[in-house]
């Protein structure tokens, strides 16, 4: 069972992918030390995945800010991409900018509240002995057009599937991408979970694998692994920075800290890169990038639309 976190309990709380969590830890206890008696905040850093945000479930009210923690790091497109939410968030000054890079635009929230601190992108993993001489998807389309019926697995379970790849996939391919998903998914579950058994030829396992690239990489040197990175971009799932206006001088510490190079460092050499320190990897693989962006997050209600979304799997 998941932990649920009150509302109003942290001054700081900073919900993080599993790679990143450790050594974001050990940095932040470091800051914390130096700060001696002057730590006037609570704080929790924690792994996203033992945790529920249970105030922003889609049938909850939008939080006052004071509500809010003063800092939040989020993984996912989670709650707080909510169209209700963002709008009033932006509306009532919620947050205030950190300047991201201009070189990317793209991943840049344009309203300038959200700041994207990392990302973890998702890639496919082929298991090479279940492929019975099929056809290697390179694409997501191709993946949709396949095959592989109830040979594929994705992350999460049924009723809540991973939100960034049903997004967008539906961001692409529309309704009938996701009821063409919707027959090729078998399998669900944690990723660390679903490549135990990748590579072995295991009969009740998945051929196709949908799970982020810090997970995938394990695998690179399993002679009996493929790992794709799809033409139209690896699906991104951002890690998300929140920060109040009109924080006390030891909360613009914890800021700067999150913002750092040594921040920065961490999240690269776990593969989950801020935007800035990815460009020329992916340049020098013409690797792409695929992520949903900030006007279809505009335009749609991100949590009635993953609702709908998770019906149709």
């Amino acid at each position: 069972m998941k932990n649920i976190i009150d509302k109003s309990e942290y001054d700081v709380l900073g919900l993080l992918p599993c790679p990143i969590k450790v050594p974001v830890e050990i940095g932040f206890d470091n800051m914390i030390n130096n700060l001696g008696n002057g730590c006037d905040f609570k704080y929790l850093i924690e792994g996203n995945a033992n945790y529920d945000v249970m105030w922003m479930d889609e049938s909850s009210d939008i939080p006052l800010k004071e509500e809010l923690p003063k800092i939040i790091i989020s993984s996912g497109v989670n709650s707080f991409y909510r169209k209700d939410f963002r709008t009033k968030a932006i509306n009532d000054k919620y947050f205030k900018e950190i300047k991201n890079s201009k070189d990317n635009l793209m991943l840049n929230d344009k309203e300038g509240n959200y700041y994207i601190m990392a990302l973890n992108y998702l890639v496919m993993v082929v298991d090479l002995t279940k492929l019975d001489n099929r056809k290697i998807p390179k694409s997501w389309g191709e993946l949709l057009d396949s095959s592989f019926q109830k040979e594929v697995a994705i992350r999460g379970k049924r009723g809540k599937y991973c939100e960034t790849t049903l997004l967008a996939i539906y961001k692409d391919y529309g309704i009938d991408g996701i009821m063409k998903l919707k027959e090729l998914v078998g399998y669900g579950g944690h990723p660390a979970e679903v490549i135990k058994n990748v590579g072995k030829g295991i009969k009740n396992s998945p051929t196709i694998s949908i799970i982020p690239y810090f997970y995938a990489k394990l695998l690179k040197n399993n002679k009996n692994v493929e790992i794709v990175w799809p033409e139209e971009g690896a699906i991104v799932s951002p890690v998300t920075l929140l920060i109040q206006g009109n924080i006390s001088n030891n909360l613009e510490n914890v800021v700067n800290y999150f913002i750092s190079d040594e921040v920065r460092r961490i999240c690269m050499n776990a593969s989950l890169p801020h935007p800035h320190d990815y460009i020329k990897f992916l340049n020098e693989n013409n690797y792409k990038l695929n992520w949903i962006g900030w006007d279809f997050i505009n335009s749609n209600d991100i949590n009635k639309l993953l609702l709908e979304l998770n019906s149709r799997l």
